[in-house]
């Protein structure tokens, strides 16, 4: 029976749930802060992602995110049973899934769909009375489904978890016998792969851990980073517009023509070599995984499967990299997704079970140095490499010829982030300071899912995984959260609260207008607002003029440049438009006003 009263005072620290989420391996991804985004560095990547590959083109040669950069930004588990099972449409499974786990159930308008909402769980979890280890466990595991709704394997409606993960965490002792570190992998493959597409405006999934592989990756590209000495990686960016305000203004063209200009030195094929990360860091339980880190093997989540290619960039695990086998095709199964009712065990089912097995037999996919490896067998590879690929490595000149022709518009994808937090920082673990936040100025949002159109200046976005999500532990009514470590070195970890009037009334349009908060930007005065609005009309007639006039044949954003159909953007049918047009008809009536007293 759940006990359920008022909130845990904030002063008080719970040894079991730590514990427990150390056992389960979502501490070091719960210990992780605030990771504000890079807008145009996102664009840049997705640029260069090949979805039939699985890998990133650049200059250097293919490269990718893998399990060992998911094990050592996230700390998440990666060698284990594969994330999948059945998942079922009814609302009645729902609600007899979560009495088993929770003791209470979700009305119909708490969940999305098949979704719970994070607002539900959330509530839950904050109501609960740590007095005893079921309702200790019931809290991790609302924190754990919270984390999975937002971070980890957030889409684009932000506002609810799919239940399907919720029946992997029934046996407690066994949450942490799955690879979460693989599925979080495919989601962000996946993520990769649809934006990609030229039809695409917007990109969902765990983006923090796209942005600290390029950091990591590409040191010349990074921003001010902190203190290294601490785990998991991604903290070495906590907060990284404080330290660094010229980098978070950089634009996309900044990024493409850094990563055009790439040199074989720049990029760090080995990046968690002893003289970059500190060993001593890194827990034990991380390096227990690594030995399937170069396995090429599907990467599984339920429906979701994506392929680890690692036999395309083998340099990322020391090893020589030759010309490598044709690209895995994954078939319809690539594709899968869940917007229809879809009662089916996805570990046995005949498009998943091929796969599902391959992850089974992954010790078996290892990579090894060949036995008889040719002479230079690098440059054999970059001849082959920029063969095939090289009239697409540089991006920069495609798109200025593209603007000499003028016959169509490149329209990059655009990546807003607020200064918003990322993973429990706003998942409502507090430190002992609560009741204020540890760096100051809390962001009002979190990364999540984000609006890809840059026709007009303004920007768009969904909101996002975890919804509009607030960082601010001063709304928290003294303190909600019960991970109260004294540890002075404890990451702040506030309350993830969803602003209620923005999934009030959900609905399948996801792109929301976004209003542009930047601390230190100011109001735009009227002239800048009309100037705005003469560009907008200027876009929408060039649209009118261009048409349909070309029809795409490939869908990768980086290999198809020039006959990418300009867009309208959702935007003018958004808040901001409606603003500016109650603006004009208010102008205009004091204009009348003004003619009839003359």
């Amino acid at each position: 029976m759940l006990t359920c009263d008022h909130p845990v005072p904030p002063d008080r620290y719970n040894e079991r749930v730590e514990e427990h989420l150390r056992s389960t391996g979502f501490y070091h991804v719960t210990q992780i802060g605030v990771v504000q985004c890079q807008k145009a560095l996102v664009n840049a990547l997705v640029e260069r992602w090949h979805p039939d590959t699985h890998t990133l083109h650049l200059p250097v040669g293919e490269c990718a995110v893998t399990l060992e950069d998911v094990a050592m930004i996230f700390g998440l588990p990666t060698d284990g049973l594969p994330v999948t099972g059945m998942t079922l449409s009814s609302f009645e499974a729902l609600e007899a899934e979560c009495l088993h786990q929770f003791g209470v159930a979700p009305k119909k308008s708490d969940c999305r769909g098949s979704g719970i909402k994070l607002t539900w769980l959330r509530d839950l979890k904050e109501r609960l009375q740590l007095t005893d280890e079921n309702n200790i466990q019931v809290y991790v595991k609302c924190h754990i489904m919270l984390l999975i709704g937002t971070i980890l394997f957030g889409d684009k409606s932000g506002a609810s978890v799919h239940w399907k993960f919720l029946p992997l965490l029934s046996d407690f002792a066994s949450i942490g016998q799955y690879s979460w570190g693989s599925a979080c992998l495919a989601h962000l493959y996946r993520s990769l792969c649809r934006a990609s597409r030229f039809d695409c405006k917007e990109i969902d999934g765990p983006l923090t851990l796209l942005l600290c592989w390029a950091w990591m990756r590409l040191p010349y590209l990074v921003p001010v980073p902190r203190e290294p000495r601490n785990f998991s990686l991604a903290n070495r960016w906590r907060n990284w517009k404080r330290r660094d305000r010229v980098y978070r203004y950089l634009k996309l063209a900044h990024f493409r023509k850094a990563l055009d200009d790439l040199q074989e030195s720049q990029f760090l094929w080995v990046a968690y070599s002893v003289d970059r990360v500190d060993p001593d860091i890194i827990s034990a339980e991380i390096y227990m995984h690594s030995v399937i880190w170069s396995a090429t093997v599907p990467l599984v989540s339920f429906e979701c499967i994506e392929w680890h290619a690692t036999d395309r960039f083998r340099r990322q695990f020391g090893f020589i990299q030759g010309v490598p086998h044709q690209e895995r095709n994954l078939d319809r199964t690539h594709g899968e997704v869940l917007t229809s009712p879809k009662n089916l065990n996805w570990a046995t089912a005949t498009s998943h079970s091929f796969w599902v097995m391959q992850w089974t037999n992954r010790y078996n996919h290892v990579l090894t140095e060949e036995p008889m490896a040719p002479q230079q067998p690098l440059d054999t590879y970059m001849y082959w490499y920029r063969s095939k690929y090289g009239d697409h490595l540089n991006l920069s000149d495609l798109v200025v010829q593209e603007d000499v022709e003028g016959d169509q518009h490149w329209v990059t994808p655009q990546f807003d982030s607020r200064d918003g937090g990322s993973f429990s920082q706003l998942l409502g673990f507090m430190a002992s300071d609560a009741g204020q936040a540890q760096h100051g100025h809390q962001a009002d949002f979190m990364v999540g899912r984000h609006s890809f159109d840059a026709r007009y200046p303004f920007l768009t976005y969904s909101g996002a995984s975890g919804g509009f999500v607030f960082g601010d532990s001063s709304r928290s009514d003294g303190g909600r959260g019960v991970l109260n470590s004294q540890n002075s070195n404890r990451v702040s970890m506030t309350l993830i609260e969803e602003n209620a009037k923005t999934f009030e009334h959900e609905t399948d349009e996801y792109l929301v207008d976004e209003l542009n908060d930047e601390e230190d930007e100011g109001d735009e005065d009227e002239d800048t607002e009309e100037e705005e609005d003469e560009d907008m009309d200027q876009d929408e007639e060039s649209y009118n003029d261009a048409g349909d006039k070309s029809t795409p044949v490939e869908t990768g954003k980086g290999y198809n440049l020039r006959i990418d159909p300009p867009r309208r953007s959702v935007s003018r049918y958004m808040l901001s438009v409606f603003k500016k047009a109650a603006k004009k008809c208010k102008n205009l009536v004091n204009f009348g006003k003004w003619i009839a007293r003359k």
